[in-house]
Order: C-alpha cells, then sequence, then structure tokens
C-alpha cells in the first residue's frame, strides 16, 4: 500500500511540476509573442466579477463619469456592470415584458441619454441617467429595442453615429449571404458594419449611411480621427487588433430596408499596423488617442486567462492616419 502512494504522490509532483514549467514557459513566451503590444498597453480597468459566472463581451469608457460600462453574460442572463475605481454595480436590463433579459450581450456604446447592447440582430437601448442613478442590483427598463441591418456581435457610437458590426466563422457564425464581398485585391469578407445616425429620442435613422465590409472574427470596432480599429479572435489562438487608414470605395452600393448605400471596405491595401494580442479580445471603445480592449479569457467559462492574470481591460495607441 505505501509502495502504490509513493507512487501516486510521485505522479502528482511530477504533473504539478509540468504544469508549473508550462506556466512559466507560456508566462515566459507572452513577451516574445505579444512584445509590440505589451510594450505599449496600458491597464485601465477591472473587468468584473471573473469569478461569479460574467463572462465579458463589451466595453464602453463614459468620459463624463471616467468610468467604463461592461456587457456579457452570465448563463442566458444579459449582464451590464458600471465600473469606476472601487465603485462597481451590477445592473439586471430588462425585455419589452419587464423580465430579466436573456442574451449575449456582445457590444455596449453610449449615444446622448442612452445605453445601447448589441445582441442578435438589434441593439437594446436603456436610460443613461437611469443607469448612472441606479445602485448595484437594480433592474434597468427596456427604453426601445431596434432592429439592425447585420447580426449586431458588436457596436460603439461617435460623433453622432453609431457602428454596429457582426461576427463571422465559417460553420458555426454564418451571416447574410447578401454580406459576402471579393476585395479587389481578392480577400474574402463576409460580415459587414453597418453606420446609423442617431436621432434625438435615441432611435436610428432607418436606413444605414453605409456598409463596410470587413474580415472573418470580428469581435469588435472603434473608430478615432478617420483610423479603424478592429479586434479579431476566436478560441485559444493568439487575437489579432488591426489599424486601418480609413475605408476604401467598393465602387458599388448595396440595398438596404429603405434604399441603396455604398459599400466601403478595409483590408491589406490600408492596413496601417497588426499586433498579436493574448486570445479572446473582445470589444473595443474610444479613450482619448488609445483604443480599450476587453478580453474573456479569465471568466469562468475559459479560466486560461486566469493563469497570466488577465483581469484587466487595457489600452493602447492609435497610429496616426497614414502612418
Amino acid at each position: 500500500m505505501k509502495t502504490v502512494l509513493r507512487v501516486v504522490f510521485s505522479l502528482l509532483g511530477i504533473l504539478l511540476l509540468l504544469l508549473a514549467l508550462a506556466w512559466v514557459g507560456l508566462s515566459v513566451a507572452k513577451y516574445i509573442l505579444y512584445e509590440d503590444y505589451l510594450e505599449e498597453k496600458q491597464d485601465v480597468c477591472t473587468i468584473p466579477d471573473l469569478n461569479r459566472g460574467f463572462t465579458p463581451q463589451g466595453i464602453t469608457y463614459l468620459a463624463g463619469e471616467d468610468a467604463y460600462l461592461h456587457s456579457g453574460y452570465n448563463g442566458e442572463d444579459l449582464a451590464l456592470y458600471y465600473v469606476r475605481g472601487e465603485d462597481v454595480r451590477r445592473f439586471v436590463p430588462l425585455d419589452g415584458e419587464g423580465t430579466p433579459a436573456l442574451g449575449h450581450g456582445g457590444g455596449v456604446t453610449t449615444a446622448g441619454d442612452y445605453v445601447y447592447i448589441a445582441d442578435d440582430h438589434a441593439l437594446l437601448v436603456y436610460s443613461l441617467p437611469g443607469l448612472l442613478a441606479a445602485g448595484d442590483g437594480e433592474s434597468l427598463p427596456l427604453v426601445m429595442r431596434i432592429p439592425v441591418d447585420n447580426a449586431a456581435s458588436f457596436c460603439s457610437a461617435a460623433d453622432g453615429k453609431l457602428y454596429v458590426g457582426e461576427f463571422y466563422r465559417a460553420g458555426n457564425y454564418e451571416t447574410d449571404a447578401s454580406h459576402a464581398f471579393r476585395t479587389p485585391e481578392g480577400e474574402e469578407h463576409r460580415a459587414i458594419v453597418s453606420c446609423y445616425t442617431v436621432l434625438e429620442d435615441g432611435s436610428l435613422a432607418g436606413t444605414p449611411d453605409w456598409h463596410l465590409s470587413v474580415p472573418g472574427l470580428v469581435q469588435g470596432f472603434a473608430v478615432h480621427d478617420g483610423v479603424i480599429a478592429l479586434s479579431r479572435s476566436y478560441g485559444l489562438s493568439s487575437s489579432s487588433l488591426e489599424f486601418y487608414d480609413g475605408m476604401l470605395d467598393a465602387g458599388k452600393t448595396v440595398t438596404c430596408p429603405g434604399g441603396e448605400v455604398p459599400l466601403y471596405y478595409v483590408g491589406q491595401a490600408n492596413l496601417l499596423r497588426q499586433l498579436a494580442l493574448p486570445a479572446f479580445s473582445e470589444d473595443l471603445d474610444v479613450q482619448g488617442d488609445r483604443v480599450i480592449v476587453s478580453f474573456e479569457s479569465a471568466c469562468n467559462k475559459y479560466v486560461i486567462g486566469k493563469l497570466f492574470f488577465a483581469f484587466e481591460a487595457a489600452s493602447y495607441p492609435f497610429p496616426a492616419a497614414g502612418e
């Protein structure tokens, strides 16, 4: 019996040693794999409730509050958080029936007095003043649900425009066939970002201003001084943070509800910079002249980020257009 126990404890010791060596190796490797990103990234806020079931997806910066909103899901329930230093509040977004909303919460942004959460071909709209006045655990009544013309996997807003886009991956995250586009350079795209004008009452103009054709695996979109940033990731592979010098004219229009809109695209022809990031990058937003990026790797669903202390959303400087 003692011999058996010695063997068992020896095997456990070897296993623990191998895990420790793997952890050390990966910890060192990240400084090689992600050197460019790690040199200039800055942590901006703690991602809440990663050890309590929250799977983060969206992030946006509230300049007037110097605070952040995080959207995502906890089980099947849509989840929304306000984070300002130690002030962390979780809200319960409601659906049109007044019950807790279900959903993925792929992106969150604000425009005027409204908060928008991207989810399942629509934007769920809530009152920003109502959110700021609410306490931890309180419910947020739905103001309106706005259908959009793509899958609505992420969103961002700036200067009276709201951008909402979709995630594409062949096989399990398909998009509408009409969103397929081959760039003049030969790149295959099957997802779009739609640009809408935000109206005074928080609703959106019925027809987008334009469509932007983007590659697959896009998790987040942001624009600053004419430079477009995309967050792209899936699974354990390294994420990609990409910066594009504006938009390229596709030379065609596409049909939307309400009429024809111009089509633009991004691709290798206008790529300014591409950075490798740790796995599971998610939504983007703008803070000053930097892009904020959130990660889901340290949530209980994926766990691996806990090994590398991936508990913070971070920012990285935007390059200048034409740089």
